[in-house]
């Protein structure tokens, strides 16, 4: 590997903050690359199956979301890290820009609320993707932007259904 490669893939971690190794392989088309040249690097560890960069924690909502990009990965023109909801943003290449939104039980009603109120917190897209821990929320979820509601871990997704007027 490239050292301008490596510094690009510690970057990575570095602004994610974790991410597993199947999902570096995913989004930086290295599927047979255990990356072992980054984990002896002083920038990153290996806590079980998962990459964190040097103090920062394990966020599983970031993961989740990381894997969801990973289905978008054929499609990606463009992604960023977002702040808590908003974990990630990306534009397809299809100009689509979708905000996977996460959120565990302790700040699902937060969540919706904000939705609901269409809050500048969550920055505009044309799709959200949101992640939730079950289906309890989905008859809830009240928003003008279209949304696909997944259930994490197993990213299930939940389809809306239609309204009769």
């Amino acid at each position: 590997m490239l050292e301008n490669e490596k510094i690009k893939i510690i970057n990575f971690i570095q602004d994610f903050g974790c991410c597993t190794l199947k999902q570096l392989q995913i989004l930086f088309d290295m599927p047979n690359n255990n990356f072992k040249n980054i984990l002896q690097s002083n920038f990153v560890s290996k806590k079980g199956e998962i990459i964190v960069y040097n103090k920062a924690t394990i966020d599983m909502k970031m993961i989740y979301a990381l894997d969801v990009l990973c289905r978008y990965k054929k499609r990606l023109k463009h992604y960023h890290k977002g702040y808590d909801p908003t974990y990630i943003t990306f534009l397809t290449t299809d100009n689509m820009l979708y905000n996977i939104i996460a959120t565990d039980k302790t700040n699902e009603q937060g969540v919706l609320k904000l939705l609901r109120i269409e809050s500048l917190i969550i920055p505009e897209a044309d799709k959200f993707i949101l992640l939730f821990q079950d289906e309890v929320c989905f008859n809830e979820m009240k928003s003008s932007t279209p949304f696909a509601y997944c259930v994490y871990p197993e990213l299930k997704i939940i389809q809306k259904k239609k309204q009769n007027n």
